[in-house]
């Protein structure tokens, strides 16, 4: 009997495998990796990702209440900005905390039971889309280095408890993008370097793609420790966890023609599973389509009451009916996460 759609179907063996590579790159780099809860955060799965990395990232409530029952072995702390209440818990809680702004910094740096640390907007000049770029210069995720830097200069005391400077400044990135993060460390913060214990470097390492230079990764690292021992280096890969790790199976409920075009109705919405289309206009991997025209041309669209609930047109090798499974690839990472029940849908379930 096949599955009630939709559904999200996790493959095991290709999951484990990525938390392979990435055990392999704690320990070859001497690393820490943290997976990051915002892009991942299904609990009966998280507490494989706890014995096998080193951390998670988190930043609420419910996210460290999931780290710690998935016995995460650290935990790293960061929002864009902090309740009062919330923060005086969460920090008793925490190995490192990462402040987004030098007023959060003020406001909350009296903090000393965690390891702190301050983001900072590196400004790298790097292929990012637009909605998701932290580098820009209106960014207000981190506070803009040159400011940083003036201001510790200005007065180093304030930043007496700064134990760690945290980036997340790449995208999908290859080995360059960590070389180039790297670079402007090294270049620009000399002075706080040899007082720090620790860097996080963020997210964007695409780490668990096949085209990924880690034998370079791992070099670099090891020529960064060469200098600078004394600091750890800490990564939140998030979508690299899951990458290519499973799909999202929906069911075709009805097909229309309006104006000589085929509009399918399938069993989800772009605002109740798929926000990553929603959102950021993202043209996702269905199984059995071609980029190359074919005689079956179909729009995708979702069974909500919103006329835009449209998640875009493909060529099909094959064609559709009522009761056909359209599969979309490699959709775990923040897919899931993003789930709502707009519309009186039911959010769904992982297999």
């Amino acid at each position: 009997m096949e599955n009630r759609t939709p559904y999200f179907e996790l493959n095991l063996q290709a999951f484990k495998g990525n938390l392979k590579r990435l055990e392999y790159l704690q320990q070859e780099a001497k690393v820490k990796i943290l997976h990051t809860l915002k892009s991942f955060n299904e609990p009966k799965v998280l507490p494989l990702i706890g014995e096998q990395l080193l951390g998670m990232s988190v930043s609420s409530l419910k996210e460290l209440e999931l780290a710690k029952e998935a016995e995460a072995k650290h935990i790293h702390l960061y929002s864009p900005a902090f309740k009062a209440d919330e923060l005086s818990f969460m920090q008793e809680q925490v190995d490192t905390i990462s402040f987004n702004s030098l007023s959060q910094w003020r406001r909350f740096s009296f903090v000393t039971k965690s390891s702190l640390g301050l983001r900072v907007n590196p400004k790298l000049n790097l292929p990012i889309p637009n909605y998701c770029n932290p580098n820009v210069e209106y960014s207000r995720l981190g506070v803009d280095y040159v400011e940083f830097l003036e201001q510790y200069k200005k007065s180093p005391k304030e930043f007496l408890a700064l134990e760690g400077l945290h980036f997340h400044a790449l995208f999908q990135s290859s080995f360059q993008g960590l070389w180039l993060l790297l670079e402007h460390i090294e270049s620009n913060y000399q002075e706080l370097l040899p007082r720090l214990k620790w860097l996080n470097l963020g997210g964007g390492h695409n780490f668990t793609d096949d085209s990924y230079e880690v034998k370079e990764f791992v070099k670099r690292v090891q020529e960064f420790h060469s200098r600078y021992e004394h600091i750890e280096l800490i990564f939140e890969p998030g979508e690299s966890v899951v990458s290519s790790c499973g799909d999202f199976v929906t069911t075709v409920l009805d097909i229309v023609e309006v104006a000589g075009e085929k509009m399918v109705i399938l069993d989800t919405s772009t605002e109740t599973h798929l926000l990553d289309v929603a959102i950021v206009n993202k043209r996702l991997k269905v199984e059995g389509t071609s980029t190359e025209a074919t005689a079956y041309f179909y729009t995708l669209t979702g069974n909500s009451c919103l006329q835009g609930d449209c998640i875009g047109e493909y060529f099909f090798l094959e064609p559709l009916k009522v009761g056909s499974r359209v599969r979309f690839k490699d959709m775990i990472g923040y897919t899931m996460v993003k789930m709502t029940e707009f519309n009186g849908m039911e959010k769904a379930k992982l297999i």
